[in-house]
């Protein structure tokens, strides 16, 4: 399975870690400076230090190539960002298809024009609905994840086929990913 983690922060960077063994996965980064970095040091020092990246783990900037073109290339696309940078995300990610995605972020995005702040599935309810999507959490840490250590995630999606990607592309023996179709009550919970 070929995945694109987009977000180099911690969490981004743990799930690549931790999938990297398993699958052929390229952690996309925003800043070319980190980037570099990451692929020099085999590192990220910033929010992960002391955890190596995998050597077939590949590091790309979004000065590379666009990203639309860049994620259709992959089976899977998972949105590391900040819930603050989840809609800009998924906007240049609509018109991709046949590639499901997932986001990690949590809470809610600042209030928008209307006063409103909305949730990570209500916002991709808004600017791509048509996107097989879904969100990927639990109770964990990226210092686990990245470290092999015990932890379990959730899968949701109300679609079948982005839950399924999503416990083969993660689940493993120190990383439990239990499917469900409750998106809601994940993005709540």
């Amino acid at each position: 399975m070929k995945i694109i983690v987009i977000g180099a922060g911690a969490w981004g960077t743990a799930l690549a870690v931790s999938a990297a063994p398993r699958h052929a996965v390229t952690l996309w980064a925003r800043d070319a400076t980190q980037a570099m970095a990451l692929h020099k040091d085999r590192e990220n020092r910033r929010y992960l230090p002391g955890v190596s990246l995998p050597q077939g783990l590949s590091v790309v900037s979004a000065a590379s190539q666009p990203l639309d073109t860049r994620v259709v290339m992959h089976d899977l696309a998972v949105i590391a960002t900040p819930v603050a940078g989840l809609r800009p995300m998924l906007e240049a990610l609509a018109p991709v298809r046949n590639v499901p995605v997932a986001w990690l972020c949590k809470g809610f995005e600042p209030a928008a024009r209307d006063g409103l702040g909305r949730m990570p599935h209500e916002v991709q309810r808004e600017v791509a609905p048509a996107l097989a999507a879904g969100a990927l959490s639990g109770p964990s840490f990226a210092q686990e994840v990245a470290r092999g250590q015990p932890t379990a995630l959730v899968a949701a999606s109300g679609e079948p086929s982005v839950r399924e990607v999503l416990v083969n592309a993660f689940h493993g023996p120190t990383l439990r990913v239990y499917a469900n179709d409750d998106l809601t009550g994940v993005d709540v919970g």
